[in-house]
């Protein structure tokens, strides 16, 4: 009786005693066993699809990721297969040693993740892998926190019911699962922001002059907007998305957007309202990956972002919901909405090709560059026009089929579609052979494709440089006058417009009754078709490249003509000149300084116009030009 006494004693110091297992220690161990396991799981599978399911380049850097990935799997699968077969200090330390590894691996490559800027950026795969380690570092510290819940070893614990042991586990392993899927977009989406730099408004007050950012654009030009001057920053081969908009009356950044890790497949696009501007292109490590990304012009603000998969093609037009896109060397375009789906497609005539397209109303007007097709023994150019509903053709006029409409001659303003249907014809022959341009002016209506008027026969004179083939201009491109930036420095002034709308051809050639070069600038209402007058200011060099003779005239919303020259015949001893044309009369004005940092103006280098671009601005004019550091200063004329 005594021995039985004593057993029951024991037996109840056993149950009752500060050794004892707790019932709700069993259940913890075995969700912290689950989750930790499932986490190592987990790491493995994040860094495969690091490494293979991102898209990611080649490199050095992929070399370390695949190394890392074959360790890392080798070492979860170690890790699981012994807590499968362990328990107690063994596992403590497979564990342990898993997580020191997983959170040094992290740290490497958190560490070689580059500051975002020009050419550097971080990819989805590097967010992604550093994810992945985390989960390394997790599963293996559940894994060995799991073996400090219960005290003893697998002989004295006691194990809760089958069922209570599934559903703990299941949840556990729910709630890993479910962190992996919500972490894994969270960190390619934290790599995209960490890529970006966006600063708009007053955020933007603070940034240097105009020097100091003009210094990143080197040479390249700006597009014209009713808001300032839009730079396209670090052109080059691979060149970025990373634009920003200047004041020209101060030299100060407006606002600027920049992604690094997203290339510019093309030039910024605007709306016909030019109240919208689109950027697009691929992930720089991921050429699949293609968006097009809508900011307001006036701010910066990102309206839409359009993913698609591969290149849709080449961005034509934008309008406040659609984005039309025409196949590279294809006669197919498409239009899409802003979250990039297809709204519908449509064809033009065999062998053609879009140039150029603006939506105008309830319009998609193109212009197209065709070559012989088996109803059309000459290459030639169309302008066609679509449904901006449902892409149902409206109306197609020819051009004539000894003429060519370059895209920059192309122009819709409010219910009208502009050309100049340009003629070449060779004067003499030889390498320095001598031509002379005939334009016709033609008018469409947007709506039915009316010709409302047209001047033909319309010529300068002869030239022996190609690059002087006329550019033409709109003084009101838009329908109804935006706030932008005044030439007096007011960013938000509403722009003063003439009550006549005018077209106007600016173009260098040789006078057949005076002696010399011109620049001439020929003025047409935009209404009637009208000739209103013909100005000239006399040339030395004369330009050779397109770019340069394009960017030597410009018109403003009063109609005015600003026109740069170059009187001198020794490109090494420039005699720059600016001039205005208003009403046939020509003035010479002076070009002024450049706003440099805090109100001071910088020189202006002698040869200014070698490389000038001339932009309307509001209500003046703005004259970028190459300074000798190779940056765009530029100087406002009012």
């Amino acid at each position: 009786m005594s021995h039985n006494a004593s057993g029951a004693g024991r037996l109840r110091t056993d149950a009752d005693g500060p050794r004892a297992t707790r019932p709700g220690r069993p259940l913890a161990r075995v969700f912290l066993r689950a989750a930790g396991i499932t986490a190592l799981a987990c790491w493995a599978v994040l860094i495969v699809w690091a490494s293979f399911g991102t898209g990611a380049g080649t490199g050095s850097s992929g070399v370390y990721m695949i190394i890392g990935t074959v360790a890392s799997v080798l070492i979860a699968a170690a890790v699981i297969a012994t807590a499968a077969a362990h328990t107690g200090l063994r596992i403590i330390i497979a564990a342990l040693a898993t997580a020191v590894f997983a959170a040094a691996a992290g740290w490497a490559v958190y560490s070689s993740m580059p500051e975002a800027g020009p050419g550097q950026f971080i990819t989805h795969r590097a967010g992604v892998a550093a994810l992945a380690y985390g989960f390394g570092v997790l599963g293996g510290g559940l894994l060995a926190l799991s073996e400090f819940v219960v005290e003893g070893y697998a002989g004295g614990r006691a194990r809760p019911p089958k069922s209570m042991r599934r559903k703990v586990g299941v949840f556990a392993v729910a709630v890993v699962v479910l962190l992996a899927a919500a972490l894994a977009p969270a960190m390619q989406r934290w790599a995209e922001l960490a890529n970006q730099d966006v600063r708009v408004g007053d955020a933007a007050a603070a940034e240097t002059g105009l020097d100091g950012l003009a210094a990143l654009a080197g040479v390249e030009r700006f597009t014209d907007t009713p808001y300032g001057l839009l730079r396209t920053d670090h052109p080059g081969d691979a060149t970025p998305q990373a634009v920003t908009m200047l004041d020209p009356a101060s030299g100060a950044a407006v606002w600027y957007h920049r992604r690094w890790n997203w290339l510019a497949s093309q030039s910024p696009v605007l709306s016909h309202a030019q109240d919208l501007v689109a950027l697009t292109g691929p992930r720089a490590d991921d050429r699949d990956d293609f968006q097009t990304r809508v900011l307001r012009a006036r701010d910066g603000e990102e309206v839409a972002t359009a993913g698609f998969d591969g290149s849709p093609g080449t961005l034509l037009a934008l309008a406040d919901d659609r984005l039309l896109f025409a196949e590279d060397g294809s006669e197919v375009f498409h239009v899409y909405d802003f979250g990039g789906g297809l709204l519908w497609d449509a064809e033009m005539p065999p062998g053609c090709e879009g140039t150029a397209a603006q939506v105008a109303g309830d319009r998609v007007v193109l212009l197209a560059d065709c070559v012989p097709a088996p109803d059309r023994s000459v290459a030639r150019d169309y302008v066609l026009a679509f449904d901006l509903d449902d892409g149902a053709a409206a109306w197609e006029q020819e051009v004539d089929t000894a003429a060519r409409v370059v895209p920059d001659s192309f122009l819709v303003s409010g219910d009208t579609v502009l050309i100049d249907s340009r003629v070449e014809h060779r004067v003499t022959d030889g390498p320095f052979s001598a031509r002379r341009f005939e334009h016709r002016l033609i008018a469409y209506g947007v709506e039915d494709g009316a010709e409302r008027w047209h001047v033909k026969d319309q010529s300068f004179g002869s030239t022996n440089s190609s690059a002087c083939g006329g550019t033409l201009h709109l003084s009101q491109p838009t329908s109804a006058p935006a706030a932008g930036i005044a030439a007096g420095g007011d960013a938000r002034a509403d722009v003063p417009v003439a009550a006549r709308r005018t077209v106007q051809i600016i173009e260098c050639y040789t006078a057949r009754d005076r002696e010399g070069s011109w620049l001439g600038v020929m003025s047409y209402d935009a209404d009637s078709g009208e000739r209103l007058y013909k100005g000239q200011v006399r040339l030395g060099y004369t330009p050779l490249d397109p770019e340069v003779a394009r960017g030597w005239g410009t018109v403003l919303p009063d109609n005015r003509a600003l026109l740069a020259a170059d009187l001198s015949l020794d490109p090494t001893l420039p005699e720059c000149r600016l001039y205005q044309v208003a009403g046939g009369e020509v003035k010479e004005i002076a070009l002024p300084g450049a706003v440099a940092e805090e109100g001071e103006t910088a020189d202006v280098p002698a040869n200014w116009c070698h490389d000038a671009q001339l932009s309307a601005v509001g209500t003046g004019g703005a004259v970028s030009y190459v300074n000798a550091e190779g940056a765009r200063g530029i100087a406002v004329v009012s």
